[in-house]
């Protein structure tokens, strides 16, 4: 079986080619069915210059992830769910990105019938996230990961406490982002998941490959990979990003960790920043647009809001 390699193909039928038993650990990003054809959203007629911008917010990511109707989607997803449970060793880890609205139909179907443990749900908090601008609902600023293991098995690297929570807080592709890929997801995040389930040498798993970030960070910390991407634009982005070197994705040194996002973070919570960091937060340089756009308030402000409500 070869490793560090990605093809380009449908995923399925690539994965029925690896033997039972022979990946560490599973991390994708699948399609969730959640593309709106052709819809944007424009931030040029904006009132607002803080958050006024040239380039539109897309909804409609492509026609991979369109779908006939939920019974088609359920079913291509329980397709490549099933290659991964058996591909997958016994006490292998998987982590699936997925929409929080059919995030349940692992727990509920999918993991019983493959001998698959669900172990708990991850969360990926933004702290930029993208503001309503019609302001008819909370801002989406968290995206979910369906977390299994092959049995009853324990973590091969258990960090400390403080950095095990299930979840982790960073800002938005808009601060990360290194392609045009439209969901491309943050280094950092994909970083925790290889460092707690897998050691150096072990077969990393991901059949959306996408943008290359799960072979990336494969590559930077001493793991093999193997990935699928059949989409040929993605495809050749992956590739030219991993035979580029472009293996870091990181602006500050590792004793700089979480200074940056968890001011900002802790600025729309409290307008405080704390010297450590509260939260499991990844190293990470924020633009001041970015800064800006999540501060909310300033130190006067809320001084003058507390003042008041006295």
């Amino acid at each position: 079986m070869e490793t560090n390699v990605i093809y380009q193909e449908d995923c399925i039928a690539g994965m029925k080619k690896l033997p039972d038993n022979s990946v560490d650990l599973v991390i994708t990003d699948p399609p969730y069915m959640i593309s709106q054809a052709g819809k944007k959203i424009s931030r040029k007629s904006l009132s607002s210059k803080s958050w006024k911008r040239d380039m539109d917010i897309k909804l409609d990511f492509g026609k991979w992830d369109n779908f006939e109707d939920e019974a088609d989607f359920f079913k291509f997803t329980e397709s490549w769910f099933s290659e991964c449970a058996r591909v997958l060793k016994p006490k292998g880890w998987i982590y699936i990105f997925f929409d929080k609205q059919k995030i349940g139909y692992f727990d509920l179907f999918l993991s019983k019938k493959y001998g698959i443990k669900g172990r708990t749900v991850f969360a990926w908090l933004k702290s930029n996230p993208v503001p309503s601008f019609r302001k008819v609902n909370w801002l989406s600023a968290s995206e979910f990961v369906w977390v299994g293991s092959k049995g009853d098995c324990k973590l091969k690297n258990f960090l400390q406490q403080k950095e095990m929570f299930n979840y982790m807080v960073t800002p938005n592709k808009s601060s990360y982002g290194k392609t045009t890929h439209p969901t491309e997801k943050p280094e950092l995040v994909i970083e925790k998941f290889v460092k707690t389930n897998s050691v150096e040498g072990d077969i990393v798993l991901d059949c959306f490959m996408g943008s290359g970030t799960t072979a990336v960070v494969c590559k930077r910390l001493n793991r093999n990979y193997i990935g699928y991407e059949s989409h040929p634009e993605y495809y050749q982005i992956a590739i030219n990003r991993l035979s580029q070197g472009t293996v870091s994705g990181f602006t500050q040194s590792p004793s700089e960790i979480g200074s940056a996002s968890q001011t900002s973070f802790n600025r729309g919570l409290t307008a405080t920043a704390s010297p450590t960091p509260k939260f499991p937060v990844g190293e990470l340089s924020l633009n001041p647009d970015i800064q800006s756009n999540f501060q909310t308030a300033s130190l006067s402000e809320v001084q003058q809001n507390r003042d008041n409500r006295k």
